[in-house]
Parts: structure tokens; sequence; C-alpha cells
């Protein structure tokens, strides 16, 4: 018999977590005040009490064949004739409570029916007390319970527990049956492919990393997603995340899900977005303001159970479901990521400190993680993890807490402790940026103090469009900056900007310690990307360890249908006007051999618009902060039957990487320079710290990225095996030896070709 062990707080927690959707966040000394409440409460306790008591009980549940072992610790617990259970919450308000909280005394009954049916007690003092963090009471709450009122209070809650989990067992046994079933959704593998499923599969037996490498279209999405599903209905793993950096390059994944359905396949697959792509109130999330907030989970069991008679659980789907019963879609989407089978959403909702799925990634490792455009991950979690203190947005801000609230507001008076101890700052005067030794203890305990005050002011309204800022973004910056200080301070680095209004920064150096971290409980992790190379380096560079594996899958596209040529144009900043006409003429050329559809790839927006001064033909250029419905109208000529067009973009950008063109819907690409990142304070920085730890500093804080932004452009142009195009790279760095170590395998890079013939080959 299947045995499963549960606690009794997730027991509890299942059926009674309120009504509402409250987002008070509670301050950051919360977690410490309940540790040392609970010490402190426990010590004052005479002998006769005992601390921390383990209880369990096992629970047969015979038409599943399982076994439920339900385990918990008493607080505290006192025998006798009537044995005592306290529960021990910490309490923070000035006012004592006038009754407990349903959920804690719930526990405590748990407690109170384990206790009795393991002792063949009658009856039991069950008290739930309310302590300040040196464990003084501030209200004790007693009740008396036979022990028929605490099975009958248990059953209340163990019920609807069994009776979900029947559903989700139900669901997982068709499951398995079409996953064992489950042919591969094409008619033949691709070169490599197959290897690569073998890799993801084994990755995830072993539960270790596998870091591969696979060229643009060659099927990256399905050949990870398809043997993950297959281990999924053999049992090794409980659950598939599908992460992506950008909400395009899902595109890949929900393809290949809907291929897979063409066969029987019974797949809860959840899409996930992010809350204000999902919010229909666009108000404060709390039930004086959203009316969905108010009694939202006490309408979400049904809209759950009815979403569950449904396999494809995508944002329109979950929207009209949170309509039906005026609820949040968002929470209402974190409830069914619990259960669902397939999960496909944004790097954050698994490897953020701030805001990955708690329900998901703090309690269960019996969780795969599938991460496309993996060479992102490095940029991205270094930004999940830095953290700054801003204090232009906190000036503008503390101007409408003023106005609202006065100057005598605990929140305005935080804001100016921050902004005094950011004007003092021990730095040389008429310097810009600059970096820190350490941060100031002012520093710390002001930002501390204004996260706190941000938390107790979370539900009273102030006007904060007037500034032109929006408070959670100051919010999560400061958060974020809090917790790095609690992370090792050698993988940091304290930077600050701002002559007159500064900003501080703790900008994270060490990135694969803590992916390491994250991914070690997990069930098998597989970073994928057409441009891993070079892919020891990235192994290196997240943490990856000796038994993790590396894979590398050749093209298998025919060399021949690239046309990839290199021209000596001199890109750099200081030379990059002089350059402007050479490049118009090289895209002048390309036209003119074949009016087709083309892209450009510039190092910045304002060196995009300087060559678009010198090219007399046609085009659109890509715009900052486009909406989708800009980007969709941009890549409208790229559809089948698109008229010729040629369009400017960023290197790096939207257009860059994530977007599929495939057959005749690009011709060819212009890569202008070699994708440098920009130097600037944090790069510099981040060379200097390479160059300490890997004794090339400018290798990887700039050629590896760059030349994988220029890689990702590239892929653009051939995605199938009948795919032909061509690939200008504008650039004398492309000649150096080091460029060259970094330049795909199956690139034939040539200084002349001739245009005419390549385009009679088509």
């Amino acid at each position: 018999m299947e045995k499963i062990r549960l606690a009794v707080r997730t027991l509890v927690e299942f059926t009674l977590h309120g009504e509402h959707i409250l987002r008070l966040g509670g301050t950051l000394q919360d977690m410490q005040a309940g540790m040392l409440g609970h010490k402190a409460r426990q010590s004052l306790l005479d002998e006769n009490w005992q601390s921390e008591v383990p209880l369990g009980i096992h629970i047969p549940v015979e038409e599943e064949k399982l076994e439920l072992h339900i385990t918990g610790r008493m607080d505290a617990f006192r025998d006798g004739e009537v044995p005592i259970i306290e529960e021990i919450k910490i309490w923070q308000s000035k006012e004592p409570p006038l009754m407990p909280y349903p959920a804690h005394e719930a526990q405590a009954v748990c407690y109170g029916h384990m206790l009795c049916r393991e002792r063949g007690v009658q009856q039991v003092l069950i008290r739930v007390a309310y302590v300040d963090r040196k464990g003084r009471i501030h209200g004790q709450f007693d009740r008396l319970m036979t022990a028929w009122e605490c099975e009958t209070r248990f059953n209340d809650l163990l019920l609807p527990y069994i009776r979900r989990m029947r559903l989700v067992r139900g669901h997982r046994r068709a499951r398995n049956a079409s996953l064992h079933g489950l042919q591969f959704p094409y008619e033949n593998y691709r070169a490599g492919q197959r290897d690569m499923a073998v890799q993801v599969y084994t990755a995830i037996r072993l539960q270790r990393r596998l870091f591969a490498s696979m060229p643009t279209g060659t099927g990256k999405s399905v050949a990870a997603l398809f043997p993950a599903l297959k281990a999924l209905g053999e049992g090794l793993t409980g659950q598939v995340y599908y992460l992506t950096a950008r909400t395009t390059q899902r595109q890949g994944a929900l393809e290949a899900v809907a291929r897979m359905r063409r066969q029987p396949l019974h797949l809860w697959t959840l899409t996930l977005n992010a809350k204000d792509k999902q919010c229909p109130e666009q108000t404060v999330c709390h039930p004086d303001f959203c009316p969905r907030a108010r009694g939202h989970f006490l309408r979400d069991a049904a809209a759950l159970e009815e979403m569950m008679l449904e396999d494809d659980w995508s944002p329109e789907a979950i929207r009209r479901m949170a309509d039906k019963h005026n609820i949040c879609p968002f929470e209402f989407s974190l409830s069914l990521a619990e259960v669902a089978d397939l999960t496909i959403c944004d790097y954050n909702y698994a490897l953020d400190p701030a805001v990955h799925i708690q329900r998901i990634f703090d309690r269960n490792a019996d969780v795969t993680l599938l991460i496309d455009e993996a060479h992102n991950l490095l940029h991205r979690v270094r930004d999940m993890l830095s953290g700054s203190v801003e204090g232009g947005r906190i000036r503008k801000l503390r101007t409408v807490v003023g106005k609202a609230a006065g100057r005598k507001h605990r929140l305005y008076k935080a804001m100016t402790e921050v902004l005094k101890a950011l004007d003092d700052l021990p730095i040389d005067e008429g310097a810009e940026e600059g970096r820190l030794p350490a941060i100031p203890q002012s520093l710390d305990n002001a930002a501390a103090e204004l996260a706190d005050a941000f938390m107790a002011a979370a539900n009273e309204y102030f006007p904060w469009d007037e500034a032109g800022e929006k408070v959670g973004d100051t919010l999560l910056a400061l958060l974020s900056f809090l917790r790095a200080r609690r992370r090792d301070s050698a993988e940091y680095a304290f930077l600050w900007q701002g002559a007159k209004t500064r900003t501080v920064h703790a900008f994270a150096l060490e990135v694969g310690a803590y992916f390491r971290e994250v991914t070690a409980p997990l069930s098998g992790v597989v970073c994928f990307s057409a441009t891993m190379d070079p892919l020891e380096d990235m192994k290196r560079l997240l943490g990856g360890e000796e038994e993790d594996a590396c894979f590398a899958m050749p093209s298998p596209f025919p060399k021949e249908n690239l046309l990839i040529l290199q021209q000596n144009v001199n890109t750099r900043y200081q030379h990059r006007e002089a350059a402007c006409g050479q490049i118009a003429d090289a895209i002048r050329r390309l036209w003119e051999s074949k009016p087709g559809r083309y892209m450009v790839f510039f190092p910045s927006f304002a060196f995009m618009r300087q060559v678009a001064e010198e090219i007399d033909i046609p085009c659109q250029a890509q715009r900052s902060g486009m909406t989708d419905e800009e980007r969709q109208a941009f890549l409208a000529p790229y559809q089948p039957g698109g008229e010729p067009t040629l369009s400017l973009c960023v290197l790096g950008g939207i257009f860059a990487e994530g977007i599929d063109l495939p057959g005749d819907a690009l011709d060819g690409v212009v890569i202008v320079g070699v994708g440098l990142p920009q130097v600037n304070l944090f790069q510099e920085t981040l060379r200097d710290y390479y160059e300490e730890t890997l004794e090339n500093g400018f290798l990887y804080a700039y050629m590896i990225p760059g030349m994988q932004k220029v890689a990702q452009a590239v892929g653009r142009v051939i995605r199938t095996e009948r795919d032909r195009g061509v690939a200008i790279l504008l650039d004398d760095r492309y000649r150096q030896p080091g460029y060259r170590r970094l330049i795909p395998a199956h690139w034939q890079v040539r200084q002349e070709a001739d245009f005419a013939y390549f385009w009679a080959g088509d």
C-alpha cells in the first residue's frame, strides 16, 4: 500500500486559508520574532511541560490503496488527567486578539485528535496562546473538547483534502496511461533530437543538471518536453515546469504540447501569466478595494474542481473561469499550479527569491525544470539577486506621502532617514558613481525600517500615480537589497550612482552558487539553448557540478543553405559616425541582390537611428517599450505572403531571439558589431570579478554574452531543412582569433560571395 506523508499544517491550510486575499506581507522581522516568541514562551513554562512533542496518525484510504501518515509537533504539552495542548503564535499588534484564528485553533484540535487516538484520552484542553517575542501572553484561548469533538473537527478538515486527492489521483492515472502510449509527435527525429531526449530523461532519472546546446530550429522544445513527460508518466518526477525568459519564447513549448495532444493525451497544462496581465480590476489587491479579493477562497475550490474537467489551462481559460466565479485570476492560477502536470511560465516563478511560487518550490522537491534559452540565466538570476535603494524614486514617493498623510507619518519619516543615509555616504566629492567597500550600518537600518513602514501602510491609500513612479518597483528593489544583505557579502559588489540624488546597488557577482543551491533538491534540471557555447564555461558559471552533464547537438541543416559573409567595418563607439555609410551600403547591396524580408540588428537604438538616416530604402524600426499589439504589427510582414520588408532592430532585443520565422519568412539578417554589452560601472565591476576569479574578465563579461546575442540573431534565418538565407557580419573583430573561437561550429564564414549565384539556388 502506498504511503503519503502529510504535515498537520498543510492539512489545515488546505481548508482554512481564510476567506479573502490579503497582501499584508508582515514585517521583515516577523519570522525571526515568531521563532523567538516560541522559544521564549516554551522557556517560561514549568518542568511539567514538554516542548516540540511529535505526534502522528495513519489514515487508510482504501479505495485509493494508500495510507496517509499525518504528522506534526505540539508546541507545548502538559500531560495529566486532562492533557493540555498549547499552540503558540506570535502577536505584534497593540490590541489583544478577540478570538483565536480558526487555522491556529484547528492545528491544536488536530493534535488533540491524534493524542486521543494514540493514548485513548477522552478529553483534552486545547489552548491557543498569542505571545510577543519575549514569550509574554497577549491573548490566551482555552477550549475543553471531547475526543469525539476533536475527531469530528479533524474529519471536517480531512474529508475535503481526500476528495481533492481522489480527483487529482484519478486524473494522474488517466494521465499516466496516456503518457505510457505517447509517441514522439513527429514522424522522425531530427539528427541529434533522440540523443537530446535520452540526455533529458537521464538527467531527470538521476536528478542531476543537464546543460545542452542545440542549434536554433532543431526542435529544442519537443526534444526536452517529450522525455520529461514520459518521465512524469513513470513517476520519476511529480511536475514539470517549462521556464522561458520572455513571453514570446513560450510558443515552441505550446506548439509541442498542441502537437502531442493530437494523440490521446490527458495533461493539465498551465500557462502562467504575470499578475499585471491577468488582473481585471487594476486596483489594490485587498478585499476593501477589490470585489474578487473579497471572499476569493470561499469560491475558488469550486472553480478549481470545474477547471479539472479541462486539460488546457490557458490564460484565456483561466480568465473565463475566474469571471464565472468572481475570483482573482492570478491567485486562481497559483492554486492551479499546485496540481498542474506541466506549467509554462517565466523564470521568476521558480528561481526568483522574491516572487517564486513558495507553495511549490519551498515545500516540494518533486519538480523538474526545463529552462529554455538558458543563455539568459546568468543576467536574469543576477537581476533577481541584486537590489537597490533608489533615492530619486523614494524622494518622489515621499512627496506623495507628505501631501496625503503629513510629515509625521511613519512612512514619510522612514523615507527621510533613507535619503539622509544616502546623502551621508562616504564618497569622493564631485564623483558621479563608484564602488563602496561596505554598506554603512545607518543605510542598512534605514532601509529595513522603510521596508517595514511600507508593509505597515499596505492598506492605506496613497495616490502613488502622482509621483510618476510605480511604488511596487521601488519596494521590490528595496526588499531585494535587504535580501542581498543577508547573503555572503563576498558574492556582491556595492555600487552607487548619482551626484545629487543617489542610488545604492547590491550588485550580485556570483550567480552559480545560488543556482546550484535552489536547483539541488529538484528532480532534474535541464538548461538548454542554441547559444550555450562555450558549454563548459556556461556550466561553470551556472554552478554546475562534476556529476552534471553537457550535451552539444550538431546542426542538422545543410551548411550551404546559410551564406555567412563577414565584412571589415570598424563599428567601435568612437568610429560609428564614419561607419554609418559603409553599413548603409552593405544593407543596400543585400536588398538590391534580392528585395526580400530582412532584419538588421544594431548594438543600440542610437546607432540604429544614425544608420537609418543613411538608408534610402523604406524600412520600419523597433521602438523601446513596444506593446504586444505593436510587436505583432511589426512582425506581420514576415507572415506567409508578406511583402518585402526591411526592419531595423536592436541586438539582444525582443526580435533577436524567441521568434520563429520559418520558410521564406526571413531571407536574411545583418549584424552590426559583435554584440558586446555596454561599458558601464556594472559591466566593468563584473569584468574585474571575472578577472580575479577566472583570469579572463573581458571574455566572460563581454565577449561570451556578446557573441551569444549574435548567434541568436543569426539563428532567426534557418529554421527548417529547406530554409535558405544570408547573414552578414559587419565588424573586423570577427577575424580575430578570440572571436573566431566563439563562432558556432556549423558556421562557414566567408569574406566574399556572389549573391546572385546564391539566390539562384532558391
